[in-house]
């Protein structure tokens, strides 16, 4: 999936993760099947008789040892190439972020993410919270600049049909459509029926082959259709299906201009990261006469329908453009690290070859930072209230609150709370967490807020106890957030997970 690349970076990731509750465990689980280079767990719990009923790994014979050393030995068993260290203190103790790829926060209070989140923030690490309080979970990012190159998004195929250069042109005007016989025709590229196509429409309508409407791109598809020999054959129908997609004008995509656009892009000296070096040489690179206002191309074609000559052909032509274009992007960068006072080859050949290829798939990520949450509304409070969650973070929110009063979550009891006594103090204890809540959304600037009595009670009932299917659901999604941001590939969430798996919810709120 995150194929090379990816790999090694996984590889050379330490990752940081505050707790050792069964969340933990489980996220930790599917970070180092896949071969992350180092962890730490940081805890002071011991193993408890609770645990060993909800904790894959922790052990029997574990009850009353460090619950941190126990995962520890028994996750690294899984994979003896990676190196699991735990560290036995309180998380809210713990300073060393030195060379820290990214820290996990399992379970931890509200104040412990604040207080490491500010720092995670300033040093620019990402940090990933993750909370399971019964069949309810919320899984939160932050990161002050992440950038992916390799996103692997869904992108058209670009062919370049309504603007061939030079190359492309060339090959197109070698194929005379109407001296082929129909065996022969049936093997030309979708590709040179639609540059075909669109100049005889051109020409026909005496317009340019610029700002087509809806209407006029189905008059090329009209045209496509007259020139097939007949009903049916492949090569035409792939043409009828890429006309609305490639005979538009090309346009770069909103992700990548918010990138080209940045001032970071625009920026050049030593400190600045090869990511913003490659974009700045882009961003010349799209304004120059060369580039004129696209994107290099990737050398990539879709599958189609033709002999293998042809299709041979084609490919090639596209892939020396692609090599042209990588070639134009490399003498921008040189100016742009000249500038920097860096050496010419300060940005590898490798990391040239690879940004050219996904240019068009750059993206940018920002996220709002944890430490602020508290100080004022969240920034996603509109996002939360119409995806139908701000009654779960509210109690989140609620909860942490309620722990700072009380030195405890609610619903667990008092050390003096007896057997009968507990039924009154979950009760007193809900009240408490939803005026708690409804005080929290009235300040966020919510008229009237509710806050369903079933999802209280389930705060309450599970006294912020993980449940082990949940936090499996809860920790693989960590796992996969986790790669995303080390691997720098894939796009990782940019806001917050609900999960209510009582009734079937999950919504992934958006900045």
């Amino acid at each position: 999936l995150w194929q090379k690349d990816g790999q090694a970076a996984l590889e050379r990731a330490r990752v940081v993760v505050l707790g050792s509750s069964t969340l933990a465990s489980e996220s930790l689980k599917n970070l180092v099947l896949p071969g992350i280079g180092e962890f730490i767990v940081v805890d002071d719990a011991l193993v408890s008789e609770a645990d060993v009923r909800t904790n894959f790994f922790v052990r029997a014979s574990d009850v009353g040892e460090s619950r941190a050393q126990s995962i520890v030995r028994n996750l690294c068993e899984m994979n003896p190439d990676v190196h699991g260290q735990a560290v036995v203190k309180a998380p809210a103790d713990f300073a060393d972020l030195s060379n820290v790829s990214l820290v996990i926060a399992c379970a931890q209070p509200d104040k412990t993410v604040r207080a490491l989140g500010e720092r995670c923030w300033s040093a620019n690490i990402p940090m990933i919270t993750a909370s399971n309080a019964g069949f309810i979970a919320e899984i939160r990012s932050a990161v002050r600049e992440h950038t992916i190159v390799e996103s692997h998004g869904k992108v058209w195929p670009d062919l370049r049909v309504m603007a061939p250069f030079a190359e492309l042109r060339a090959y197109a005007d070698s194929f005379d459509l109407g001296a082929l016989d129909s065996t022969d025709l049936a093997h030309v590229p979708f590709v040179v029926i639609l540059i075909k196509a669109a100049d005889r429409w051109a020409a026909e309508m005496g317009l340019e082959k610029k700002g087509l409407t809806y209407k006029q791109r189905k008059e090329i598809l009209a045209l496509v259709q007259q020139m097939a020999p007949a009903a049916g054959e492949e090569n035409f129908d792939e043409a009828v299906e890429a006309v609305n997609t490639s005979c538009s004008d090309y346009v770069v995509s909103n992700d990548v201009n918010r990138i080209l656009t940045d001032p970071a892009a625009n920026t050049a000296d030593a400190q600045t990261s090869n990511f913003w070096l490659l974009a700045n040489a882009l961003r010349r690179y799209v304004a120059s006469e060369y580039g004129a206002g696209k994107m290099p191309h990737s050398g990539a074609i879709p599958d189609m329908k033709a002999d293998t000559q042809s299709y041979v052909n084609l490919l090639r032509i596209y892939k020396q453009k692609a090599e042209q274009d990588k070639a134009e992007l490399t003498q921008c960068l040189r100016k742009v690290v000249q500038e920097a006072a860096l050496a010419d080859d300060h940005v590898s050949a490798g990391e040239i070859d690879t940004f050219c290829k996904n240019a068009s798939q750059l993206r940018l990520v920002r996220t709002h930072a944890l430490h602020h949450e508290a100080e004022t509304a969240p920034e996603l409070w509109d996002n939360l209230v119409n995806e139908g969650v701000s009654e779960h973070y509210a109690l989140f929110r609620a909860a942490g609150v309620f722990l700072e009063k009380h030195g405890r979550y609610p619903g667990i009891p008092d050390a003096d709370t007896g057997a009968g006594d507990l039924d009154a103090q979950c009760e007193q204890d809900a009240r408490e967490l939803r005026a708690i809540a409804v005080d929290l959304m009235t300040a966020w600037g919510n008229k009237d807020p509710e806050v369903a009595e079933s999802l209280v009670a389930e705060f309450v009932r599970s006294g912020y106890m993980e449940l082990h299917n949940v936090a499996a659901v809860v920790g693989g999604i960590v796992a996969q957030e986790t790669i995303k941001l080390i691997t720098h590939q894939y796009v990782p969430q940019n806001g917050i997970c609900i999960i209510d798996t009582a009734n079937n919810l999950l919504a992934a709120v958006k900045a």
